[in-house]
């Protein structure tokens, strides 16, 4: 079968050749696009590893329901020593920051600069996912003890102030107020962008002894990662609405945003760019099939006397029905072996080059493969299908005249 197959092939080098081509290029589309699909997928959820870790961001706002006698709209303020107080208040909290933010000047020798000043807890390192260059570091519990006049500083922030020289120890003013500079934030990838590049972070209680300030709007939170998400931010509501006077059920009066959330949405979104990849690369296959099914039509015609001559010594017609199907995804295999061949060499040459970080490096999982060798299979079934059904519904004395 394989063999009259290949003869055939032979016979019509050009017919083939073009069906066989179409098949491959399709199969080499469905491949290499899964394959970019995957590779974007991995980088992409690497990077939304870093934000999302089950914490959770929290700001107060206006009450948008009366509630046992006050109306709606009144403002929400979150007090310093409630949220510092929260940890010991709720156990299942695992890590708490307020984030306390200013507008000051920072000088060192002469040079002065307006930036943002963030007073947060140790905490803080981990809930924002900031990360150091080496040789720092970050406040730490005896530094928020002891008052220690230390600060973080933003990559961008200390490149005005210090140029390309070394910042690390060194003193600088904040509002005349010497901080020695115990870290430096890593500068962001090319194109990105960190929310701390010009600023500079410095212990909370230092913070309000420089700003003095009541409230705080925002602040960071981590349960402990046994906690349900849902039933913790409902505990943090009910306690809020309890402390300030509002309905727990008012969405409005804190609003909260639970960074797993964004990682549960993107985990979806890449399924349906790869399913949407699959499908760009499986209508290039579908027209491979077209040449395939031609193909096989061809053959059936040229061969109306055999297979008449078959079914009158006793094939059925299940017979030359799979006899001509499995010809066609011969035909099919040796096109897409081919493609897979390519799409891995174009891979392989992929991670030699050096494609955008946000990119990542294609690779062809198992899954990949396995869908393509699915979509292949598919398609040669279809392809082979009604040309076989053709044949073995011929009159076998029919074809004999034929």
């Amino acid at each position: 079968m394989v063999y009259s197959l290949l003869y055939d092939m032979l016979q019509h080098k050009l017919r083939s050749f073009l069906a066989v081509s179409c098949i491959a290029f399709g199969t080499f589309a469905v491949a290499l696009l899964l394959a970019l699909g995957t590779g974007f997928q991995s980088a992409s959820m690497k990077n939304m590893m870093d934000i999302t870790d089950g914490s959770f961001f929290v700001w107060s706002d206006k009450t948008s329901i009366s509630y046992h006698g006050y109306p709606k709209g009144q403002p929400i303020y979150f007090a310093i020593n409630v949220i510092n107080n929260l940890r010991h208040v709720l156990p299942s909290i695992k890590l708490i920051s307020p984030m306390l933010e200013t507008d000051t000047v920072a000088s060192f020798n002469g040079k002065e600069q307006k930036f943002i000043v963030t007073g947060a807890t140790p905490d803080f390192l981990t809930l924002r996912k900031i990360k150091l260059e080496s040789g720092g570091r970050f406040f730490n519990a005896a530094d928020v003890t002891n008052n220690a006049h230390v600060l973080v500083l933003g990559n961008k922030l200390k490149t005005k102030l210090f140029h390309n020289a070394p910042a690390l120890h060194k003193t600088i003013l904040l509002n005349t107020v010497p901080f020695t500079v115990v870290g430096i934030i890593q500068k962001p990838l090319s194109g990105g962008h960190d929310d701390y590049d010009d600023a500079a972070i410095i212990p909370h209680n230092v913070y309000l002894a420089l700003f003095p300030t009541k409230y705080v709007q925002v602040f960071f939170v981590m349960p402990n990662p046994e906690v349900d998400a849902t039933q913790f931010e409902q505990t943090l509501r009910s306690y809020f609405a309890n402390k300030y006077h509002f309905d727990k059920n008012d969405k409005t009066a804190i609003q909260t945003f639970n960074t797993n959330k964004v990682f549960q949405f993107m985990r979806w979104f890449f399924i349906a760019i790869q399913i949407f990849l699959g499908f760009c690369g499986s209508m290039t296959l579908a027209v491979g099939s077209i040449g395939v099914a031609n193909i096989m039509f061809v053959i059936v015609t040229e061969r109306t006397r055999e297979i008449g001559v078959r079914k009158a010594i006793g094939a059925t017609n299940l017979d030359i029905l799979l006899q001509l199907l499995s010809e066609a995804l011969v035909l099919v295999a040796v096109g897409g072996g081919i493609g897979i061949i390519f799409s891995y060499l174009v891979t392989i040459i992929l991670h030699q080059v050096h494609l955008p970080d946000w990119l990542g490096n294609p690779v062809i999982s198992n899954a990949s493969l396995i869908a393509t060798v699915f979509i292949l299979a598919l398609v040669g079934l279809v392809a082979g299908f009604f040309p076989a059904r053709r044949a073995a519904l011929m009159d076998p004395v029919e074809a004999l005249t034929e």
